[in-house]
């Protein structure tokens, strides 16, 4: 294998990097800026700092996609950590801006020219970290139609505009379903089922967050506004209390590649975040290689996250961000051919960069290694069964469990460590009688007159009870010392995890049951296809009993397999909404997305316009209000208005109210909130009290094709 990297690899490296710094330093005027800046941009900041490292660490011989998924999350570890310190450094120096494009363009170059030297310098001691791959001829033309998934969704997203590419937009989504079936009788290459993995993923996210010119989602818009203030003021305030201030890899992270690329902050979240997620079920696939010797579980357990539509409709969002560190987490203490220091290297810099993704999600993954440590000792006591320790490793869950203390403790002024200590007491308060709304007994319960919601909830509650069904089996193999050593460590850990699954069925943890589901599939996905293997042996093993031979080798010939793969194309026709179309009826909410109709989340440029003129024409002195009947900013206007005004400093006007508290500004849009109790239809503001006594009189200070602000004189 070459040596990496040689001379001609530097000069390339060198003469990269000074293209970007000057275009960075002349403000974007160097020929090919629009198109270069941000390729480079993205490259050097999102591969190229990991790579080194994995170079540096000596990690040899390994397929491309596990070489990707550390050079990737390495280097998001290594940009969020360098843009810290030198928020911190320069803060202390008195630099009013201590973060600037300048500033960490230099920064992150002078770190990837350091590295790539030593390399250089290190010469025959370092080498290529791939191993040998080779391709057929076949399998390089399926590697070029997969590639094609992405770019077809990609192209077909921002078209939809174009009068019958919905009816292209479903064509994909079915042949997408296909594609697990497809991969299950492959017969080429290996790696054409992890490449394919992640293609799909990649199709799927970007058909959902490219469908408008602005953001699409739900807590992404707050926490938009947090990485905006760091994009304006340069700065990084630790003690801002803003709930996504801690969330380091979400919010300061968008606005490093926002300055370093040049790239709009909206299309950051909207095109290089779904990147960093497509990459989860890719180590879904890692993770279940590691631990199950059928390699078809491998290749079908990431769909039953992808195809779930709580994986596409949650993009981008941090938990997903999470998932992809805390999957990176155990692909890494999985990996047998790591070693020690490279291991604990790789996984705490994943350790680190999960806690700084989300609160809940670090801290449930810290919970579910603790209870398997816990089930680890039991079992080694109890029984003489051998069990690989590889996850359960104390020095692992007590640096997580400190520094998310830690960190949640003094970033953001502890506001989120003290949501955490807040729902947990308020989980206690309940007892014995747990809370319902969007508990998992609340979904499978909600009336549903159509046929298709019904068949739609019984694939959900089929796939859950399969996972069950298979962790069971799972646990009884240990007993009974039918699971490989290697394996049995993963099923403890995963009964922690189908445990707080089955609890949401009754608590919500304050998130409710599609997020927990979502948390649970990167764990125990690969126990879906046990229990289906488990379901068909049973009734063998019953028709046995029954004497009914000819019957039982019916049910000895049904592909397990195949029979799962087409189970996921189902479910995925019926939670993309493609069913629905095809059949007439209503989609979903949370469908993917083809075109701007989709859903409430997609806002017009005359929407978005309309809060950036209240962003320029207001100061923080001024009452800001927007139609709102909840507690929290949930209504369609509060959340994009949440983007430039601090969502608790919004006044929330619900359709009883009729006064403003002082004189201030209302933001009306001509889809202001949802109806109560309806997913798809809006209130009509010129039909509320509100409007009635206050608006209708009100001086409109602002007015455009789909918004009207008004200024009230309390």
């Amino acid at each position: 294998m070459p040596i990496v990297p040689n001379r001609t690899v530097l000069a390339l490296l060198l003469a990269l990097v000074s293209y970007l710094l000057l275009d960075v330093v002349f403000g974007g005027v160097l020929p090919g800026s629009f198109l270069l800046r941000p390729f480079l941009g993205i490259v050097l900041l999102s591969v190229v700092p990991g790579y080194l490292f994995v170079v540096l660490l000596r990690i040899r011989d390994r397929r491309p996609g596990r070489i990707v998924l550390y050079s990737v999350g390495l280097s998001l570890f290594v940009v969020v950590v360098s843009s810290l310190l030198l928020n911190g450094l320069l803060s202390l120096l008195s630099f009013d801006r201590p973060l600037s494009p300048v500033g960490l363009t230099v920064t992150v170059l002078v770190l990837v020219l350091g590295m790539a030297a030593v390399c250089y310098a290190a010469g025959p001691a370092l080498r290529s970290p791939l191993g040998s791959l080779s391709l057929s001829h076949r399998d390089r033309i399926a590697v070029v139609v997969v590639s094609l998934l992405p770019v077809v969704s990609i192209l077909l997203t921002v078209f939809s505009e174009i009068p019958r590419f919905d009816q292209l937009h479903l064509v994909l989504l079915c042949l997408l379903s296909t594609v697990p079936l497809i991969l299950r009788r492959w017969q080429g290459s290996p790696v054409l089922s992890p490449y394919a993995i992640w293609a799909v993923s990649a199709a799927v996210l970007f058909q959902m967050t490219l469908v408008s010119g602005h953001l699409w989602g739900f807590d992404i818009h707050f926490e938009y506004a947090t990485a905006a203030d760091i994009l304006h003021e340069g700065y990084w305030n630790p003690e801002a209390s803003a709930p996504s201030n801690s969330l380091a890899t979400v919010t300061l992270l968008a606005a490093v590649y926002s300055m370093v690329t040049g790239l709009d902050l909206v299309w950051v979240y909207k095109f290089v975040y779904p990147l960093f997620v497509s990459l989860l079920p890719l180590g879904i696939w890692y993770v279940v290689r590691s631990t199950f010797e059928d390699r078809s579980i491998a290749t079908l357990a990431p769909f039953a996250l992808v195809f779930y539509y709580g994986y596409f409709k949650d993009m981008p969002d941090k938990q997903l961000v999470a998932g992809l560190f805390a999957v990176l987490l155990l692909v890494v203490f999985l990996d047998t051919k790591l070693s020690p220091a490279q291991r604990w290297t790789l996984g705490l810099a994943f350790a680190v960069a999960l806690t700084f993704s989300h609160y809940g999600v670090s801290l449930l993954f810290t919970a579910f290694l603790g209870s398997a440590l816990l089930a680890r000792y039991t079992v080694q006591t109890v029984t003489t069964v051998d069990v690989d320790a590889r996850l359960t490793r104390p020095m692992l869950i007590g640096c997580l469990g400190v520094f998310w203390v830690v960190w949640y403790l003094f970033s953001a002024s502890g506001v989120n460590f003290y949501r955490v200590v807040g729902v947990g007491y308020e989980l206690l308060s309940v007892l014995p009688f747990p809370m319902a709304e969007r508990s998992g007994a609340a979904y499978a319960t909600a009336g549903f007159t159509s046929v298709y919601w019904l068949i739609y909830k019984f694939l959900y509650i089929t796939l859950v009870g399969l996972i069950g069904i298979g962790t069971l089996d799972a646990l009884s193999g240990i007993v009974t010392s039918r699971d490989n050593p290697r394996s049995i460590e993963y099923t403890l850990f995963s009964a922690g995890v189908l445990a707080f699954l089955v609890a949401s069925v009754v608590f919500t943890f304050g998130m409710g049951f599609d997020r927990t589901l979502q948390i649970a599939l990167f764990v125990v996905s690969p126990f879906a296809i046990v229990g289906v293997r488990t379901v068909v042996s049973t009734l063998s093993w019953v028709v046995v009993r029954l004497s009914r031979n000819g019957l039982r080798e019916r049910i000895a010939a049904v592909p397990v397999e195949g029979l799962f793969a087409v189970f996921l194309a189902v479910l995925f026709l019926f939670s993309s909404g493609t069913v629905f179309a095809f059949g007439g009826e209503q989609v979903p909410p949370y469908n993917i997305n083809v075109n701007e109709d989709a859903g409430w989340p997609v806002y017009t440029q005359s929407e978005v316009d309309a809060t950036r003129w209240l962003a320029t024409h207001t100061d923080t002195n001024d009452t800001i209000a927007v139609y709102n009947e909840w507690d929290q900013i949930k209504s369609r206007d509060g959340l994009l208005v949440s983007e430039v005004v601090p969502a608790d400093e919004l006044e929330p006007i619900w359709l009883n109210r009729t006064t403003l508290n002082r004189s201030g500004y209302v933001y009306v849009s001509h889809k202001p909130m949802l109806k109560l109790d309806s997913d798809r239809e809006y209130i009509d503001a010129r039909e509320t009290t509100f409007y009635r006594r206050t608006l209708s009189t009100a001086e409109r200070v602002y007015t455009d094709e789909n918004v009207t602000i008004y200024y009230v004189e309390a």
